[in-house]
């Protein structure tokens, strides 16, 4: 019998509507795999050194993912092989401390993450979450080249500095996403660059947990970024108070804000939340220990919240509960710590609780 020609088997492959089936045809040889990559468009791969083989047959690859380490080498293929490249998310697994050494030192630098953002100009999604060696050098030459970028996640890449947020700032059009989880190097400086470049006009979600260096002023210039809906301040420290809190007055679409383990957060910035924030649906204050009755009640009847998290918060009483609970018709969740100045009721002390269909969760 004469040998299947690629004719005939992409005639078969097409036939093939099971994701599971396509992968088991790719696996039959060498020739059924090239047919395969060749209409491949998704990738997300667990075992990186499989790349030599699937890249090279994957011109038409939109969207690839690998949570391993990634060497230079592999950026270079990637480069070379892919460059109708779309969505590429390089977010690192989370390891333990004796992985971290030998993953960074094989991981990918500036010369393979530049190869890629030079060949492949339309990427509109990267993420680079815990990539150790990403650091000012590479933001700057991703954001240059990648000028149909919306969403940036560099999470956890503690080389990012104000550096970045300058490069970002003056050089991305339509950045909406920006995550800088764990950039603990940003300062009020790079908040500053950020809120007075382009990008100010189209930043919809910022987050900033975890960046301690930043202060009430640097948050002042957070202003001017109205397009924002979610903000991200969770673990920021103690230099944010509820004079930088109401310095945001001027974000009237928000709609999801994380203000979390600020302990120096009061009843007054919930105050000035209740009076400005007229589309608010989620906010978590976790471990604002300063709170009390009066700012949980300055939600009372609020219209558009649904999402409330008070954990690790104890200045408040069951009755303080259920009056919220009862008057927002809105609300959906509120997460409680069990420690409150008045106990919870015996009869209520389950796992969960409802009022008013709001779902009440206990720590």
């Amino acid at each position: 019998m004469a040998q299947l020609g690629d004719d005939e088997l992409i005639s078969i492959f097409k036939r093939i509507n099971n994701p599971d089936d396509q992968r088991s045809f790719s696996r039959v040889s060498k020739q059924f795999l090239k047919l395969a990559c060749s209409r491949l468009t998704n990738l997300n791969i667990a075992f990186p050194d499989l790349l030599y083989d699937i890249l090279p047959e994957s011109p038409n690859l939109v969207t690839f993912e690998c949570h391993k380490p990634l060497s230079n080498t592999h950026m270079k293929l990637l480069a070379f092989s892919c460059p109708k490249l779309q969505y590429m998310n390089l977010s690192l697994e989370k390891n333990t401390d004796s992985q971290a050494d030998s993953m960074i030192e094989v991981d990918f630098d500036n010369n393979g993450l530049c190869e890629v953002t030079n060949a492949c100009r339309n990427l509109y999604y990267v993420s680079l979450s815990r990539r150790l060696h990403v650091g000012d050098v590479e933001v700057t030459s991703l954001v240059r080249s990648s000028k149909n970028l919306a969403v940036l996640d560099l999470s956890g890449c503690v080389s990012v500095t104000d550096e970045s947020l300058k490069a970002i700032a003056e050089t991305t059009s339509w950045l909406s996403v920006l995550n800088l989880q764990g950039c603990y190097l940003i300062t009020d400086l790079g908040l500053k660059y950020l809120s007075n470049g382009h990008v100010r006009h189209f930043l919809e979600e910022l987050v900033l947990a975890e960046c301690d260096r930043i202060s009430d002023d640097g948050i002042s210039y957070l202003k001017q970024i109205r397009c924002l809906t979610d903000l991200n301040l969770s673990k920021c420290g103690v230099n944010i108070t509820d004079v930088g809190i109401g310095s945001l007055l001027q974000l009237p679409k928000i709609e999801r804000l994380d203000l979390s383990w600020l302990i120096n957060v009061t009843d007054i910035s919930l105050f000035v939340i209740r009076e400005h924030y007229w589309k608010l649906r989620a906010i978590s204050l976790t471990g604002c220990e300063a709170v009390t009755s009066e700012g949980l009640l300055a939600f009372e009847n609020h219209a558009t919240l649904e999402e409330l998290e008070f954990f690790s918060c104890h200045n408040f009483s069951w009755e303080d509960v259920v009056i919220l609970a009862s008057s927002c018709q809105r609300l959906k969740y509120l997460g409680l710590s069990r420690r409150m100045v008045t106990p919870i009721p015996e009869a209520v002390d389950n796992d969960f609780y409802v009022i008013n269909n709001c779902w009440i969760d206990w720590e």
